[in-house]
């Protein structure tokens, strides 16, 4: 039996969300039955009960105020991996700094590669074909020029379902201080 598969993303919402759900469903359906969103922690098992998973996810998160995030330009992160996404430049740092806060303790986990913060739009994809998609995303995203920004106010923590699908298990809200009251 495979191992429970968990992750912390943040989602792109209004018309900004859209538009990327969008590109996804054309360029790759596979992507297109999970929302657009910013990944803080990648895909992992965890080694401790859910309770207190998120207890640690919240407490981390409530030292960080909401912020803003601007997607600025299409990327990829060939030759090391066929992706084609959407790069961030405002709230980029931030992003990096709560993936750092959150990537220790029970939710340590040792990443094949460096973070950084990104929009998945189609990945797997030979060198042809993602000079392709590469090509028209920056047509499209030329066309689109409307809101570009977004703001990440909550995390969701999300589980891998087997039919390799993602489910929400619990949202948490940044920097919401954790209220402890003694009578």
């Amino acid at each position: 039996m495979a191992e429970d598969s968990y992750a912390l993303v943040s989602y792109i919402p209004g018309k900004l969300g859209n538009f990327i759900d969008s590109l996804r469903r054309r360029f790759d359906p596979g992507l297109a039955c999970w929302l657009a969103h910013v990944t803080l922690l990648s895909p992992r098992s965890l080694p401790e009960p859910l309770d207190t998973l998120l207890e640690a996810i919240r407490q981390q998160s409530a030292s960080f105020e909401p912020f803003d995030v601007t997607i600025s330009r299409v990327e990829t992160f060939w030759p090391v991996s066929g992706v084609v996404y959407l790069g961030i430049s405002e709230g980029a740092e931030r992003l990096a700094q709560l993936h750092e806060s959150l990537n220790a303790g029970p939710l340590a986990f040792a990443e094949p590669h460096p973070y950084v913060s990104h929009v998945t739009i189609a990945q797997q994809l030979s060198q042809i074909e993602k000079d392709a998609i590469m090509k028209e995303v920056r047509e499209e995203w030329v066309r689109y020029g409307v809101e570009t920004c977004f703001r990440v106010e909550s995390l969701f923590l999300v589980k891998k379902t087997p039919e390799n699908r993602w489910i929400d298990l619990a949202p948490i809200r940044l920097g919401e201080r954790l209220a402890h009251f003694s009578i």
